[in-house]
């Protein structure tokens, strides 16, 4: 299939930024976050979509820069659920500014941009990081600010068109932080016309500042977002659903660009929530939150970046992390990663989208070789019997899961991983298995003839319909399975009952089963 007739999200988006923006020795692509809080799986759909659009660019020979900005001059307006309630005194002041509260950090911002970025490396994402701190101090948007100032009654013309009160001729399109107390409480009290500004703060302090050489005037987030457009002349920047409302900061940006820088905004593509299957709306600021470390320790990297290339960005999706629904995930990425290595046939439609939603997701480059596949809910069980990774290991070559060929294979350690931590931290009450070793009581005159053929056949070889068999045999029929897993998990249900044995081991069942014989 030619390029310029895929049907894959990113692919049409690239066309219309080529469309849109003309032939360009370089696309510029931009994100931004602001340093609130963590930052959770649906803050990470703004880079997950730029970077998967930067691959949909480059792989049509073009060459792209992506920058990633760290909005951490924005102010620290609200202590989070999980932040001490002390740290209400910081209120007001830059997130740049605020202490760490885990003192693990320089600051507040700090902590959670390194908390990001290690996840963000991992599923292979690498943009220019820039921090919007360093740059207002450096003053290097001194221009862009004066633009704004000179604009001032533009500017508040277009924004009184969609506010429902008005904006008066005391209003000025940027923010002071405080020389005294470092909070945004300060106000403009007069401009020059050129750099100098006049501001008095709420704590009583008072100063004359050149804004071209002293770095504590920031632009509104209005007015802020269309001038960082023009200066960096950025040619795609997605958005979230709530900027994307009429009249919200998209629409007045927009217009802001034309009017005040004379720009042309970017190509633009609203994205959807991203929720926990089975939770509700994250916040950062309110700490109830997701992060990509949090799927990192249920996913493999490659199936992360897969939850984001599969769905348009329109479109709301959820992650499950907590639940069997895991399960469906996993073996949702095999079948496209089988399709994309031919070792699966699907309609030709479907597999040239699931082929391109593949390339997406692989971290670097597709492998040669298909990378090794297990049954993610096998492995949950033998992670909660072995300790040892070489057993685990042992047992998947030994029920013919993996060939000792892919014993090398650098995804069976994070398969196993990945596993073990969501037994340890997420599994539902009915997936964590433990063996059980102490006789439960007794057990009726019918149950133990049951357990003791069951005994006998435990010397045998035997099948699973042996299992049924003894079951049919002793009149319990399926209870005899009830039974089974009582005795050795004390639960009513678990894994197949011919795998459970193999991996518990016959010696093991028989010194169970013994004890009620």
């Amino acid at each position: 299939m030619e390029e310029d007739e895929s049907l894959f999200w990113a692919d049409q988006i690239a066309d219309e930024i080529i469309k849109e923006r003309g032939k360009k020795k370089e696309y510029i692509l931009a994100s931004g976050i602001s340093t609130s809080g963590s930052v959770h799986i649906g803050r990470l759909r703004e880079e997950m979509t730029v970077d998967i659009v930067r691959r949909a660019l480059e792989s049509k020979g073009v060459k792209t820069k992506w920058i990633h900005s760290w909005d951490d001059l924005d102010r620290f307006r609200k202590v989070p659920a999980n932040i001490p309630k002390e740290w209400a005194k910081y209120l007001g002041m830059a997130t740049s500014k605020v202490p760490d509260p885990w003192k693990c950090h320089k600051t507040y911002a700090e902590h959670f941009e390194k908390e990001f970025m290690d996840s963000a490396k991992a599923i292979g994402l690498d943009p220019e990081y820039q921090y919007q701190t360093q740059l207002y101090e450096s003053c290097i948007y001194r221009d862009g600010i004066k633009t704004a100032l000179l604009a001032k009654d533009k500017i508040i013309e277009i924004l009184n068109k969609f506010r429902t009160g008005d904006l008066g001729e005391n209003w000025y399109p940027v923010e002071i932080y405080c020389e005294e107390c470092g909070t945004d409480a300060a106000h403009v009290t007069k401009y020059d016309g050129k750099y100098m500004i006049e501001y008095e703060c709420t704590c009583g302090y008072s100063n004359r500042i050149d804004f071209s050489k002293k770095g504590n005037v920031k632009l509104k987030w209005r007015i802020d977002w269309p001038m960082r457009w023009a200066h960096y002349g950025v040619d795609f920047e997605p958005g979230g659903k709530e900027h994307s409302t009429p009249g919200g900061s998209r629409d007045t940006a927009v217009e802001l660009a034309k009017e005040v820088y004379n720009y042309k905004a970017p190509v633009y593509k609203m994205y959807d929530f991203v929720i926990v299957k089975g939770g509700g709306k994250m916040a950062a600021s309110a700490g109830n939150v997701i992060l990509p470390s949090d799927l990192l320790e249920v996913y493999l990297p490659e199936i992360v970046r897969f939850f984001y290339a599969g769905a348009r960005p329109k479109t709301e999706f959820s992650i499950p992390v907590d639940s069997e629904e895991v399960f469906k995930e996993y073996e949702d990425f095999y079948a496209a990663e089988r399709v994309y290595y031919g070792e699966e046939k699907v309609d030709e439609k479907k597999a040239a989208h699931l082929k391109r939603v593949y390339e997406m997701s692989v971290v670097d480059k597709p492998a040669k070789k298909m990378p090794v596949q297990v049954p993610f809910k096998y492995l949950i069980m033998l992670s909660q019997f072995y300790d040892d990774n070489k057993k685990i290991i042992e047992r998947l070559i030994e029920s013919k899961h993996i060939k000792k060929t892919q014993v090398k294979d650098p995804r069976l350690v994070q398969l196993i991983g990945c596993a073990r931590t969501w037994a340890k931290k997420r599994a539902p009450e009915e997936y964590i298995y433990r063996i059980n070793e102490e006789k439960l009581g007794e057990v009726t005159q019918q149950e133990k003839d049951a357990l003791k053929i069951f005994y006998e056949t435990l010397d045998k070889k035997f099948k699973e319909d042996d299992l049924y068999a003894i079951g049919k045999a002793s009149g319990l029929t399926g209870n005899f399975f009830k039974l089974c897993y009582k005795l050795l998990l004390n639960k009513d249900r678990g894994p197949r009952l011919l795998e459970l044995i193999e991996i518990i081991g016959k010696d093991k069942v028989k010194e169970i089963i013994k004890k009620y014989l």
